[in-house]
């Protein structure tokens, strides 16, 4: 049988929706990470609030709940607000140093506690690296978590307080000066001559909202408790590294504060730590990514039908989608275009003046127009109507093997109907 090109031949191309498979993703991921940012920075004490792991602070991230602990175990809890008044506080006397926002104090202030006459503890929460480098304590950074986990002591020292939630900073200490490694390296002890200091790894402990949690409570008071005087370091600035501090070693500290015309004044630490440059690089690479997606998803709306750029011959043009159409694996698309053009063939060759072409859409699904042309068919060959209707009407084939088997039917089929209708018109071969 030879094939010939229609006058007009179009093909079905389909502009899949496929924005959605790469802007929706993106698009919820965004979303989930800016909920998760927003949400760990309102969890996150903000150490320039005044309030915050104060004693006299009664909000969420205040200490007032562990200072009253504290006055009712009978330690007297001196609040002080510089690193000079916590020196002079200290000086003579035993005492334990609470230290919670170690980063703002002067590079000094820890070395000039070592210079102390007296038995003292000093508690530092969460120090940095610049701090602990200054402070010339035998211990360095080791890691950080997103979030804080209550983790078991896992040493003698911290065993009366059990589990709490200390897991978040991690330090490592060396030389002989290591008096213990608590809760994962989050809780290191050091000696410097007859002071002890003392790493901590979260806030979670010393806070409102935390320290009734797991044994956070029975840790805050081991560790400020050594002492019946605890002198309570309350500063939220940065102190000016210009000041001389007394007992402090005779050396000058560089100044490395960055000048704030390069920073941003959000509040956020972790925003303002960083220059407006790198986040308008990293709003600008998210357009950039935004755009990228929307670009290759240019393909919008449903299937339409567009006539070929050009007239090609019949077999190049089969050939052609024949090998597109397996290449896609689109059985169900190949069986129904040979289909449809199987019984557009039959229903012309059947009814020459029925109007076919205005009624291809009724032929090609199952109904009146298609239950009239199987009857038609099987009374002309002589078949049952359901064997006829199988090969029209029936289910795509879910595997190759079964597309060529349904090919092969609808070929057979065709050229039974055009060789019997042609042998029974007039003139026809008998």
């Amino acid at each position: 049988m030879t094939t010939t090109a229609p006058a007009q031949p179009k093909v079905a191309v389909r502009r899949q929706r496929r924005w959605h498979r790469v802007v929706v993703p993106f698009a919820v991921v965004a979303l989930l990470w800016v909920i998760t940012a927003v949400a760990h920075a309102v969890e996150e004490p903000d150490l320039d609030e005044p309030g915050t792991l104060s004693p006299i602070g009664t909000g969420r991230h205040g200490s007032s709940d562990l200072a009253k602990l504290l006055s009712g175990r009978g330690v007297t809890v001196v609040r002080v607000t510089s690193s000079t008044e916590a020196l002079d506080a200290a000086s003579g006397r035993d005492a334990t140093i609470f230290v919670p926002a170690p980063d703002f104090m002067h590079p000094a202030f820890l070395l000039a506690t070592a210079e102390l006459s007296g038995a003292h503890r000093v508690v530092i929460v969460r120090p940095g690296l610049r701090t602990l480098l200054f402070s010339r304590l035998p211990v360095t950074p080791a890691g950080s978590r997103w979030a804080t986990a209550a983790v078991a002591p896992g040493c003698r020292f911290a065993e009366p307080a059990g589990t709490a939630a200390t897991f978040r900073s991690t330090y490592t200490p060396f030389g002989e000066a290591t008096a213990f490694r608590c809760y994962g390296d989050s809780l290191v002890g050091v000696w410097q001559g007859d002071t002890q200091s003392i790493v901590v790894g979260a806030t979670d402990p010393f806070r409102n909202d935390r320290i009734h949690e797991v044994g956070n409570a029975a840790l805050a008071t081991l560790l400020l408790g050594e002492h019946d005087r605890l002198i309570w370091v309350d500063v939220h600035k940065r102190e000016p590294t210009d000041v001389r501090l007394p007992r402090a070693p005779g050396f000058e500290l560089p100044d490395y504060r960055r000048d704030d015309v390069d920073r941003t004044g959000t509040g956020l630490q972790t925003i303002d730590a960083f220059p407006p440059g790198l986040w308008a690089a990293l709003a600008l690479g998210l357009v950039a990514a935004a755009l990228l997606a929307l670009a290759r998803a240019r393909r919008l709306g449903p299937p339409v039908s567009e006539p070929l750029p050009v007239l090609v011959p019949a077999a190049e043009s089969v050939t052609g989608r024949g090998r597109l159409y397996a290449r896609i694996r689109a059985r169900e698309a190949t069986h129904a275009a040979l289909r449809q053009a199987a019984i557009r063939r039959i229903a012309t060759a059947l009814n020459p003046f029925g109007a076919v072409r205005g009624r291809e859409n009724d032929l090609a699904n199952p109904g009146p127009a298609g239950d009239a042309l199987v009857a038609q068919i099987a009374t002309l060959l002589d078949r049952p109507a359901d064997q006829v209707r199988s090969v029209l009407y029936g289910p795509a084939p879910d595997s190759d093997q079964a597309l060529a088997r349904a090919v092969a039917d609808l070929d057979e089929l065709v050229h039974a109907v055009l060789h019997v209708h042609a042998a029974r018109s007039p003139g026809g071969a008998s």
